[in-house]
């Protein structure tokens, strides 16, 4: 009997393990969770005698760490009632779905322990490896979920992800995880043990980014996000169209300068078929000042053959020129649904028609202050994903809608991804959120003007473009695997070293 309550205790300890290692990702501050959260993990790898035992605690732990850092994936769910009754199903089924990543990773690291224990370091970036290849593997497996990434935790102190200009946030990961298999295998060795905890926040705050530069003089353009902050069950009643069409254009002409400025409203922001309402555009045309380009989120319809197709679009309306992009990652259950036919009732938002996917590469030219500007347009949750476009890019913007997701660590996660774009391609981000988080991002992923969450308001600043030329733009995920043999190469050579001079 004490023996099962025994096990039982140490189960529900791995799963909080979980829990802290996953609330920690959107916090620097909270890395001594990650540390233990983790530490625990691979003490119980560590003590496990069979494979069985090993699988079940991966999936323990990563029920545990699902839970933690992706909860706030029941809140859509609570935005109308017919969907209240699938809610507590979403946050039970969605962690456990995950874990399968934890429970495969624990399978290969417990057959690790076959490895020469003199090869310790060689273990080390086995071990890191398995944890990684996960980590990777779920970012592009089904389209991909690479949000809640070990990299993250760095992510609102700028200082600290310089490294992914020549890495990108995978190999910023990588680097992470060797972290803390180093800082458990060395926690009995103190002198060894402090030394790592601090050498690599150290090493990652003073390197600097690879397009660093002195361009204090470069030209600034001036951009205004606007949050307007309605309500998601608001959003789409017809009946409030207007109300938060005049809420759009009181923020936008503000105390608005005299001076050209680029003006971006969020995802959806015009609830209508944008491309046909030409009366719609001529007003925007006539209330709006001659010196703004407006960027906004709206519907776009095309017909064909077989009825229409709609898209979630991105619409720049400069003058009497309307440029678009129709987004292309869409997001399941929210914009389309798989398995439609057995699945319909999962369906999220509201209409029973599900987005097209666009098709029209993401780069807009605009012309601005007498130069043209090359904006590479991104929409909700395509900004947590790694793009490569190798024409001149200057800015990147993302429009989205994070209003689904209330008060939780949704938005602040979902931010926390989209800020590695800035330092991986050397340009400013510029992101217009409906409820926040709203901000203004250099190229060097420093934060410069933020609007809270759940507020109404705008942000303005005069900021200078990039020229998307990162060491890592250069040679894409490349650089990962480079980095991945070399730390490998060095593991191997370090135990060489030890093991000739235990023979001496």
């Amino acid at each position: 009997m004490l023996n099962k309550f025994k096990q039982k205790n140490e189960l529900f300890i791995l799963f909080l393990s979980g829990i802290f290692a996953g609330l920690s990702i959107y916090s620097i501050y909270l890395i001594p969770l990650l540390i233990l959260g983790y530490f625990y993990f691979f003490e119980r790898l560590e003590k496990t005698r069979t494979i069985k035992n090993a699988i079940f605690d991966g999936l323990i732990f990563g029920t545990g760490y699902f839970f933690g850092c992706l909860h706030w994936i029941i809140f859509p769910f609570l935005v109308y009632e017919k969907h209240f009754i699938i809610a507590p199903f979403i946050i039970i089924i969605f962690p456990l779905l995950m874990s399968i990543f934890y429970g495969v990773s624990a399978t290969l690291i417990y057959l690790t322990k076959r490895v020469n224990p003199d090869l310790k370091f060689f273990k080390i970036s086995l071990i890191s490896l398995i944890l990684f290849f996960s980590e990777w593997v779920r970012s592009f497996l089904f389209g991909g979920l690479p949000i809640s990434l070990t990299a993250h935790i760095w992510s609102f102190q700028h200082q600290f992800i310089s490294i992914a200009s020549y890495v990108g946030v995978f190999g910023l990961s990588y680097l992470t995880i060797y972290w803390l298999v180093l800082i458990f295998n060395f926690y009995n060795k103190k002198g060894c043990f402090f030394f790592i905890v601090l050498i690599f926040p150290i090493l990652l705050y003073f390197l600097p980014a690879s397009n660093y530069d002195y361009q204090k003089n470069q030209e600034r353009h001036l951009v205004r996000i606007i949050q307007p902050n309605i309500p998601q069950k608001e959003k789409w009643d017809r009946a409030l169209y207007q109300k938060h069409f005049e809420k759009l254009l009181s923020l936008t002409k503000d105390r608005i300068p005299n001076k050209n400025v680029i003006v971006i409203w969020p995802e959806v922001a015009l609830t209508v078929f944008l491309n046909e309402e030409k009366e719609l555009l001529d007003y925007l045309k006539k209330v709006l000042p001659p010196n703004i380009i407006l960027i906004t989120g709206s519907l776009r319809r095309e017909f064909n053959n077989s009825g229409y197709e709609v898209y979630n679009s991105f619409f720049i309306l400069s003058n009497d020129r309307v440029q678009y992009y129709d987004k292309i990652k869409l997001v399941p259950f929210g914009e389309f649904i798989p398995f439609k036919n057995i699945l319909d009732f999962l369906k999220v938002t509201p209409g029973s028609t599900d987005f097209a996917s666009g098709l029209k590469e993401n780069n807009i030219q605009i012309d601005f202050n007498s130069k043209s500007i090359f904006i590479e347009p991104s929409i909700c949750f395509e900004s947590i994903f790694q793009t490569f476009s190798y024409n001149k890019t200057n800015l990147f913007i993302n429009i989205t809608n994070d209003a689904w997701f209330g008060k939780t660590t949704g938005p602040s996660q979902h931010l926390a991804a989209t800020v590695f774009r800035s330092i991986e391609k050397g340009i400013p981000l510029i992101r217009s959120a409906n409820s926040g988080i709203s901000v203004i991002v250099n190229k060097h992923g420093k934060i410069l003007r933020s609007q809270r969450l759940n507020s109404t308001g705008y942000l303005e600043s005069n900021i200078r473009l990039g020229d998307n030329k990162t060491f890592f733009m250069k040679v894409g995920n490349a650089s990962v695997t480079f980095l991945i043999l070399i730390l490998i190469l060095f593991g191997i050579i370090v135990d060489l070293i030890f093991k000739y001079r235990k023979k001496d």
